[in-house]
């Protein structure tokens, strides 16, 4: 015959069930609530249209250090870009494409300069609700 263990025994064997249970009963609950919310992760949903993942027409563009202000003006003329913000000063820069180059067309001219660190897509970010 089995012996049965302590009722605190027990109680301390199921914890650990419980908490997953009420983990997967939550995490139903919450997307049985929210099926048209937008999706915010990097994995697409089959046959769901969104936003595109980067503003259009829109980079950040970090020049390497000691790099006269002068020649980024230059470097972003010459790209045919304009600054919308500085975010570091005079290494960082919030940047608009005046044409209809695109994004990775202008991130290929862009790092093509050796002055330039990094060019990247303005990316769209979206806090959960």
């Amino acid at each position: 015959m089995t012996s049965l263990l302590p009722l605190p025994d027990r109680e301390i064997g199921l914890a650990p069930i419980m908490m997953c249970a009420s983990v997967l009963w939550f995490s139903a609950s919450c997307d049985a609530r929210n099926q048209t919310a937008t999706p915010t992760s990097t994995f697409e949903q089959p046959g769901k249209s969104h936003s595109p993942r980067f503003i259009p027409y829109e980079l950040l563009v970090k020049f390497k250090n000691g790099i006269s202000r002068e020649r980024i003006e230059f470097i972003l003329k010459d790209s045919r870009i304009d600054i919308i913000a500085e975010i570091q000063r005079g290494r960082l820069y919030h940047v608009r494409i005046l044409d209809d180059q695109s994004v990775e067309s202008a991130i290929t001219r862009l790092t093509s300069y050796q002055e330039v660190e990094y060019a990247e897509p303005n990316h769209r970010y979206e806090t959960q609700k």
